[in-house]
C-alpha cells in the first residue's frame, strides 16, 4: 500500500492542532490513556445501531499520513486492523472507546464481520478489508466539525485528528450513511448455500436514462449461509453475475436506487453441492527473495518487494533479470502453485503502442491469462501494465496509475534463464 493514500494536507493539520487545544478543554483522566465517547447518527439525526467505530493511531511521514498497524504489522496487516481499538454503537447510536493511546489518530467505520484469517493485505481485493456497512461523513468534537480528506481513498471515512494525554473526550457526534450495496445469497439446487467459499462476482450497471453503462467486481468470500455484500456508487438497473470453480449464476436485472440497499438478491448454481477445492499446496517455500528454479525449463523465478511497476523494472535491471514473462498454461499454474495468489508485477505491458502488448523480455505473446471483468468501474485513464494474483487461478489485470487497484501490488516476480550462482544483496 502506497503512503499517498494518507496524505496529510495543511487544512488537516491545523484542524488537528485545534483539537489538540480543544481536548484541553474536556476531563482530564488520572492515566494518560484516552477515553473517545458519543453517538453515531444518519444524515437525518437518526441514530445508526450495530456499526463498529475503531481507532487507529498515525504517524507523520514527510507529510503523509500512514497507520501504525500497518507499519508494526506488515505481514499480517488483516489481524491488525480488526485489533484496532472498537466499540460497536447500541441502539441509541451510542459508542464508547476506552484505553486509547494519546496522539494522533484517526476515527474510522470498521466490518461488522472482520475478513477471514487467511486472508492478508497482498491476497485479496482491498473491499476484503476496507469494507464497512457505512462511510463516516463526519465528526463533531465541541464547536468543530471534521471531515475526511478524501473520502474516496481507504480506508473509508477516515478523519484524523489529536487527542493528549489522559484526555477523556465525550458527547462526539458521527455522522455516517449507509454504503450503496448488493446482498446476495448463493445457493445450490437443491438449496445447499455455497458458504465461506471465495468466489469470483461481476456487477454491470446500466444507468436509468440510457446514457452509459458501467461495471465492478472483486472476489469476496460468502459467509456461513452463503452471503456476500457489493458495492457500488452509483444507481441503475443491475446485473450481477458470480462464478465459482468452473460454475456460474447471472441474476435477473433489478433496480438500485441512489443511497439504497437490494438485499433480496439469490444466486443459484445449476448443479448440486460440490466440495471447496483447499488452496492449493504450493511446490516451493514462499520465501520473498529466493529464487526458485521450474525443472520444467529450466528458469529461475524469484519475488521481491517493490513500490510500484516502474521500482520492480529497476531492480529487475540491478539482478540481471526481468519482469516475469508467463509463454503458456503449465508456466502459469508452476507460479501460482509457487507464489501463490499475492498481487505480483509481471512483466507484461503496452506503454509503448497501446494495444499491442509486449514482455519486457522481448519475448512473443504467445499466450494470456486474463481476467473475465475489471476488479472496478472507475475511469482509470491508461492501464498499460499488469498484475497477476487475487483470483484462485491468478487471473491478470491490467491497471495504471490512475486504477483504484494501482496500490495493490507491492511485489513483483522476477525471472532469469537459470538459476543464479550469486547472492543477490536482498538474499545476503
Amino acid at each position: 500500500m502506497n503512503r499517498s493514500l494518507f496524505k496529510l494536507n495543511l487544512i488537516s493539520l491545523a484542524a488537528i492542532v485545534a483539537l489538540s487545544s480543544l481536548a484541553s478543554s474536556h476531563s482530564i483522566a488520572q492515566d494518560t490513556t484516552c477515553t473517545l465517547s458519543g453517538r453515531v447518527v444518519d444524515v437525518d439525526g437518526h441514530p445508526i445501531a450495530g456499526l463498529l467505530i475503531a481507532i487507529q493511531s498515525i504517524e507523520i511521514s514527510n507529510d503523509e499520513l500512514w497507520p501504525m498497524y500497518i507499519i508494526e504489522n506488515v505481514e499480517n496487516v488483516a489481524a491488525a486492523y480488526t485489533a484496532l481499538p472498537k466499540s460497536q454503537t447500541d441502539e441509541a447510536g451510542q459508542f464508547s472507546i476506552t484505553d486509547l493511546k494519546p496522539g494522533l489518530m484517526q476515527l474510522l467505520a470498521q466490518p461488522a464481520k472482520p475478513p477471514p484469517d487467511r486472508v492478508s493485505l497482498f491476497g485479496f481485493s482491498t473491499s476484503t478489508i476496507f469494507a464497512p456497512d457505512a462511510e463516516v461523513l463526519s465528526i463533531q468534537i465541541g464547536a468543530i466539525t471534521f471531515y475526511p480528506y478524501n473520502q474516496d481513498e481507504p480506508p473509508l471515512g477516515g478523519i484524523t485528528f489529536a487527542i493528549e494525554p489522559g484526555v477523556d473526550i465525550e458527547n462526539v457526534e458521527v455522522v455516517a450513511q449507509p454504503r450503496m450495496g448488493i446482498r446476495g445469497q448463493i445457493i445450490f439446487v437443491d438449496g445447499t448455500p455455497l458458504a465461506n467459499a471465495r468466489i469470483t462476482i461481476s456487477a454491470r450497471r446500466r444507468n436509468f436514462d440510457g446514457s452509459g453503462t458501467g461495471r465492478s467486481g472483486g472476489a469476496p468470500w460468502t459467509d456461513d449461509a452463503g452471503y456476500f455484500v457489493q458495492y457500488v456508487d452509483d444507481p441503475g438497473f443491475y446485473t450481477v453475475a458470480v462464478e465459482f470453480q468452473g460454475l456460474r449464476a447471472i441474476s435477473e436485472q433489478f433496480i438500485l436506487e441512489a443511497g439504497q440497499r437490494y438485499d433480496d438478491l439469490v444466486l443459484t448454481f445449476d448443479s448440486e453441492p460440490v466440495p471447496i477445492e483447499p488452496t492449493p499446496d504450493r511446490t516451493e517455500p514462499d520465501r520473498v527473495g529466493q529464487w526458485a528454479l521450474n525443472p520444467t525449463n529450466n528458469h529461475s523465478y524469484k519475488r521481491i518487494h517493490c513500490e510500484s511497476w516502474d521500482d520492480a523494472q529497476a531492480k529487475a535491471a540491478v539482478e540481471g533479470a526481468h519482469l516475469v514473462s508467463i509463454n503458456d498454461a503449465a508456466e502459469q499454474e508452476w507460479l501460482r502453485k509457487v507464489f501463490g495468489t499475492a498481487p505480483c508485477w509481471i512483466g507484461l505491458t503496452d506503454a509503448a503502442n497501446e494495444g499491442e502488448w509486449r514482455w519486457t523480455s522481448g519475448e512473443l505473446v504467445t499466450y494470456t491469462h486474463w481476467a473475465p471483468h475489471e476488479l472496478t468501474s472507475a475511469n482509470s485513464g491508461d492501464e498499460d501494465y499488469v498484475f497477476m494474483g487475487l483470483s484462485p487461478d491468478g487471473r491478470w489485470h491490467k491497471v495504471g496509475p490512475q486504477s483504484l487497484e494501482w496500490q495493490m501490488p507491492r511485489m513483483a516476480i522476477l525471472e532469469q534463464e537459470d538459476l543464479p550462482t550469486k547472492p543477490s544483496a536482498e538474499d545476503k
